[in-house]
């Protein structure tokens, strides 16, 4: 399955350059938050932490070279004459008064019963779910900003929503202020009709002010400030697929062999029971070699150069039960792991499941709000008809400017809903919504044919 690519962060700041006066839109909003969000960051630094640990293993079977030197002043000085027959004595110092040493060391191991190499392989595979660990966080950015960016619209859409509900009630009030002045309406009706304006300017507050937080929560995201204004494009018009089509069991297979939190917890599996052979090889002959040489002052009783090689073995004996006791921890620690893994299986299972039942109810919440919507609006022409003929009343009135609220209302929150609903089934499936579209939609017309056929 075709797995997600995102952009550079060089490509995201140069084209935020471009942007500045043109809407933004779903695929720049999560190109920017990639490139400034600081979870994506910690993610990253953990793999450079995971990676130098890795080499760190990885040096312990190579060479070592060390070099040291020490300068001493000292005292006092000793010395002493060796006679010589027909030569005058010869002076010879035991203790100078400076001493000068420098030496030169090359380790190497040997043999470890194959401890370093545990360590170096469990040391990857740590490395390897930390790489993991970032397309996760990368993907929850993704799910983070695709909600975020459907709020926005969803909050503009739901101001607009209720700014043509308060000019509907304006409406209503001068038809019922001229009824007034004609004679053939209460005053009662233009009472009504300026209590319902204040409401519906209070509801519009209400909507403003949701515009407000949407668009600090999405600039955050991206990493802009809070109050900058937002231009965003319109999200697409909702596919027309039918809602057995979601039930299609290759979504949960897929997030099994995708997702990247599950792919962690196999690595992080790999590494501790590398981890596990390495304590069990603790009980293993440790061979290594290592070789000097030294340079010195010279003395009465030392040349001014010395080398050496020395060959260690070490061979673990008796340690009062440390050894078993490091290998029952991280025996421990690795059924831990296993049982996380399991249960992130189960909880993807889950989380599948329920991406898709949100999916369904969003579609039949689209269609029941369209043809509710379609139905409000007629039966309000038809209410303002009738009381403007002065043969209905204005609670006809009211109660169909309420219902044509509530049904624009429904529609506006249904299909937002319905496409956050597709972004957390992409999310919980490791399929891009473009290719999660068209798996869905290509199962159909396999079905197709095989019915036609």
């Amino acid at each position: 399955m075709k797995r997600l690519q995102l952009a550079s962060p060089a490509f995201v700041f140069v084209l935020c350059a471009f942007l500045s006066a043109q809407p933004l839109n779903l695929d720049q909003c999560i190109q920017m938050a990639l490139a400034t969000h600081p979870l994506v960051q910690t993610s990253v630094y953990q793999r450079q932490q995971a990676s130098a640990r890795r080499r760190q293993a990885e040096a312990q079977l190579r060479p070592e070279i060390n070099l040291s030197a020490t300068g001493r002043l000292q005292g006092p000085v000793v010395t002493f004459a060796i006679p010589f027959p027909g030569a005058p004595p010869r002076k010879v110092t035991v203790l100078p008064s400076t001493s000068h040493l420098m030496n030169l060391e090359l380790r190497q191991n040997v043999y470890s019963g194959g401890r370093f190499g545990h360590a170096i392989r469990g040391a990857r595979h740590y490395e390897e779910a930390a790489e993991e660990a970032i397309k996760a966080a990368r993907q929850q950015i993704i799910l983070q900003v695709t909600e975020a960016y459907a709020n926005y619209l969803s909050a503009k859409a739901m101001e607009e929503v209720s700014r043509q509900s308060v000019e509907r009630v304006r409406l209503i009030l001068r038809m019922a202020k001229a009824r007034l002045e004609a004679g053939v309406a209460p005053r009662f009706d233009v009472f009504r009709a300026e209590a319902e304006l204040a409401a519906a300017e209070e509801s519009l507050l209400q909507s403003q002010n949701a515009v407000a937080l949407a668009q600090s929560t999405l600039n955050e995201l991206i990493g802009r400030s809070t109050r900058e204004p937002l231009q965003l494009a319109s999200l697409p018009d909702l596919p027309d697929v039918p809602l057995d089509r979601w039930d299609d069991p290759r979504l949960i297979e897929n997030a099994l062999a995708f997702r990247p939190e599950l792919a962690a917890l196999d690595r992080q599996v790999e590494a501790r029971e590398e981890r596990v052979r390495f304590a069990r090889a603790d009980d293993r002959p440790l061979v290594f070699l290592s070789s000097n040489y030294q340079r010195q002052t010279t003395t009465g009783f030392a040349k001014g150069f010395q080398w050496g090689v020395s060959f260690f073995f070490q061979l673990p004996m008796f340690d009062s039960g440390r050894r078993r006791s490091v290998i029952e921890e991280e025996e421990a620690a690795l059924q831990q792991t296993l049982a996380q893994r399991e249960q992130m299986k189960k909880t993807i299972r889950l989380e599948v499941e329920q991406a898709i039942r949100l999916v369904q109810l969003g579609y039949q919440r689209l269609k029941t709000a369209q043809s509710a919507l379609a139905s409000a609006e007629e039966a309000f022409r038809l209410a303002q008809t009738r009381y403007d003929a002065g043969v209905g009343t204005l609670v006809e009135v009211w109660d169909a400017q309420v219902a044509l609220t509530r049904a624009r209302a429904a529609l506006v929150q249904s299909f937002y809903e319905t496409h956050k609903a597709i972004a957390r089934l992409s999310f919980a499936t490791a399929i891009p919504v473009g290719d999660l579209l068209a798996l869905v939609g290509a199962r159909q017309e396999k079905q197709n044919k095989a019915e036609g056929g």
